[in-house]
C-alpha cells in the first residue's frame, strides 16, 4: 500500500467534514491527494518543493521548501496535510512550527511518513544503520541526496536522512503548540509481527522499570514519563509500517515555548527540594 492509498483508506472519515474547509497539502507531489480533496470540496492550496511535477488540473502548485519558511499568511488553514515529507527535513522543529503558523487555532495535522519506531526499522538501524537491513545501504552520497534535475543550480533534496520517531515528532510538534491527538493504523508488516512476538515481552518489562525509575527521581515528571512509555510500548506504532498521526493546534508555538518554559521551571524547582 503506498501512501496515497494509506491517506485516502485512514481518513476516509473526514470526507464529510473536508467540504468548504482550506487544506493545505504540502508536500503536493504529483497532487493526487490535492485532485482527492478537490473532489470532495475543499478549497485546496498545493505546495512543494518540485512544483513542476505537480500534474492536477484546476489548480496552482506553489513552490515551498520545508526547510523555509511556507509561504501562506498566519492562522489560514483548517487542515494541513503532510504525506511523506518531515523524513527529507534537516530541521523538523521550524516545520512543525510552521505547520502550526499557518493553521487556525484547533486546526488539524495529519502527517505520514516512515515509522522510525517500528519494530522492523529498530532492528534494521541495531544490524545496518539502514532503512531496511541488507536491502538498503546506510544512508550515503550515492542514495541519501537527490537533485530535481541534472542541472548545476537545481534544488537539493534529501532523501530518508531524518526518518522521524513517534516520540520525537510528539515532542517537537508539542514545543509547536500541536497536541498529538489520534495515532491511525495504516497497515501491518509481518516483519514487524514477527519481532513483536519475540520482542514484545521484553520491550514491556524493560520500559516499566525505566519509567518507574525515573518516576521515582523526578516525580513532578511522571505525567510527561508516563506519555514517552505508552508511546514506546504502543502496539499500533511497533507494528506499522507507516507513522500516521493526527495532531490539533492548541495554542501558537511562542505560547506554547512560554508554557513550557514554566513547566520546566517548576520542574528544576520540584527536583531541588
Amino acid at each position: 500500500m503506498n501512501f496515497q492509498d494509506i491517506f485516502e483508506h485512514t481518513f476516509r472519515h473526514l470526507q464529510t467534514e473536508l467540504k468548504d474547509k482550506i487544506v493545505i497539502d504540502l508536500p503536493a507531489g504529483e497532487g493526487k491527494t490535492s485532485a482527492w480533496l478537490q473532489g470532495l470540496g475543499a478549497k485546496v492550496i498545493p505546495l512543494d518543493l518540485f512544483p513542476e511535477f505537480f500534474k492536477t488540473q484546476g489548480l496552482t502548485c506553489l513552490p515551498c521548501d520545508l526547510n523555509e519558511n511556507i509561504p501562506l499568511g498566519n492562522d489560514v488553514a483548517d487542515y494541513v496535510i503532510s504525506q511523506e515529507g518531515i523524513e527529507h527535513v534537516s530541521d523538523q522543529s521550524m516545520a512543525l512550527k510552521e505547520f502550526s503558523r499557518i493553521l487556525k487555532l484547533q486546526g488539524r495535522l495529519l502527517l505520514t511518513c516512515p515509522n522510525g519506531s517500528s519494530l522492523n526499522a529498530k532492528i534494521s538501524n541495531l544490524l545496518a544503520e539502514s532503512e531496511r537491513y541488507a536491502r538498503l545501504m546506510p544512508p550515503n552520497m550515492a542514495d541519501s541526496i537527490w537533485f530535481n534535475s541534472q542541472n548545476a543550480g537545481s534544488k537539493l533534496y534529501y532523501g530518508h536522512l531524518f526518518i522521524p520517531t513517534a516520540s520525537k515528532i510528539r515532542v517537537l510538534a508539542q514545543i509547536a503548540g500541536l497536541e498529538l491527538t489520534q495515532i491511525h493504523f495504516s497497515e501491518l508488516k509481518v516483519s514487524n509481527l514477527f519481532w513483536f512476538i519475540l520482542l514484545y515481552p521484553l520491550i514491556l518489562l524493560t520500559q516499566t522499570a525505566n519509567l518507574l525509575r525515573n518516576s521515582a527521581k523526578k516525580p513532578a515528571a511522571a505525567a510527561e514519563y508516563k506519555k514517552a512509555f505508552l508511546l514506546s510500548i504502543n502496539p499500533k506504532i511497533l507494528l506499522d509500517g507507516s507513522l500516521v498521526l493526527e495532531f490539533k493546534k492548541v495554542s501558537s508555538s511562542a505560547a506554547s515555548e512560554k508554557a513550557l518554559h514554566d513547566q520546566w521551571q517548576s520542574l528544576i524547582t520540584g527536583s531541588t527540594k
